[in-house]
């Protein structure tokens, strides 16, 4: 499936309430947001007054949005760049990386995002995670940052994260799996990078992409077809590999079902090696075959118990993994537009 017919129906899936050809000279749509989980609110940058968040709702540079306890929202910009804003988070958009600007930038007035920067063919821009002191900026990859009284958090799984103090001064240069802390007054050092104790790994060979769904439902990682990668989990990796593969890692440490959906992209076996682990040893592995039908979608459960309280150090105790089954129709992911990186969008 080509990215142009995509686009057209993926924005179409989430419905603007202004769509993007009647915008004029009025506002200029910066992004779109969806809300994964509630609450959300959106405080518009003309009026200032907060409303509840709506799945569709345009964006403009000055908007801000609040994530309230349990709520997550996605700010899908128009290059397919997405930002998840996770529970109890504050941002604003600051610059919406419209051409002649320098790229996009948000702030961080307390709380945790989750980034996957798509790399434009061409352009220089990037994304900027930043508080009033620091900031962090990467061209493509997958990145997070936390603002909080403790400081400036910061964590890239794939592709460089480059963080300086306000006064534009490098602070560190973070290379994909680590993460750095920035303090008034003291260095940062860049550490590895380990989202969560427990991990579940899945690694795809033959015509299938995988798509991970994390208990509840409300964010997914993987792909959703050769064309469409999604990544709206905190700590997570996915990879598009050499030939018909595809990696995706999520954090495991909370109990429940996962769901993992494969598409079709092909016809032909297919293999799928799940494997668990726990501070980068392997606690468990299971292996799934099957044929592969183009279009088609099926998927499983695996269903984690774990020990402990904590998902960052909880310690998985038994993965169990159903049966495939076809899936049940519905889209498995919130999409706005999201092409693979170095590929350009088009939304007309």
């Amino acid at each position: 499936m080509k990215w142009h017919a995509w686009a057209v129906a993926a924005v179409a899936m989430v419905s603007p309430t202004i769509p993007l050809s009647s915008v004029g000279a009025q506002v200029e749509v910066a992004a779109t947001l969806s809300v994964l989980s509630e609450p959300v609110e959106r405080i518009p940058a003309a009026a200032g007054v907060a409303e509840a968040g709506v799945s569709g709702m345009n964006l403009v540079e000055g908007d801000r949005v609040r994530a309230g306890e349990g709520g997550v929202a996605l700010i899908t910009f128009l290059d397919g760049t997405t930002v998840t804003v996770l529970s109890r988070t504050d941002v604003t958009v600051k610059q919406a990386g419209a051409p002649g600007r320098s790229g996009i930038r948000i702030l961080i007035h307390a709380g945790r995002v989750w980034a996957r920067i798509v790399e434009v063919a061409g352009s220089r821009s990037g994304l900027t995670l930043e508080s009033n002191e620091y900031s962090a900026t990467a061209r493509d990859g997958l990145i997070g940052a936390e603002k909080s009284a403790d400081g400036f958090v910061c964590w890239t799984r794939r592709g460089h994260l480059a963080m300086e103090n306000r006064a534009g001064q490098a602070e560190a240069l973070l290379m994909a799996g680590q993460w750095g802390w920035a303090r008034m007054g003291l260095p940062v050092k860049a550490e590895p990078f380990l989202p969560s104790s427990s991990a579940l790994e899945i690694r795809t060979t033959g015509p299938v992409v995988p798509l991970v769904l994390m208990p509840g439902r409300r964010v997914a990682a993987g792909f959703l077809n050769e064309s469409i990668e999604v990544n709206q989990v905190f700590g997570s990796l996915t990879e598009a590999g050499s030939g018909a593969r595809r990696l995706v890692e999520v954090p495991a440490g909370t109990p429940g079902d996962y769901t993992l959906v494969l598409t079709g992209v092909g016809a032909g076996p297919f293999t799928v090696k799940v494997t668990g682990r726990y501070a980068g040893f392997r606690t468990s592995r299971q292996e799934i075959t099957g044929e592969a039908r183009p279009g088609e979608r099926v998927f499983t459960r695996i269903s984690q118990q774990v020990k402990g309280d904590d998902p960052r150090t909880a310690r998985a105790t038994e993965t169990r993994i159903d049966r495939l089954q076809a899936w049940d129709g519905e889209e498995p992911a919130t999409v706005v537009a999201a092409p693979l990186r170095g590929r350009e969008p088009r939304l007309d």
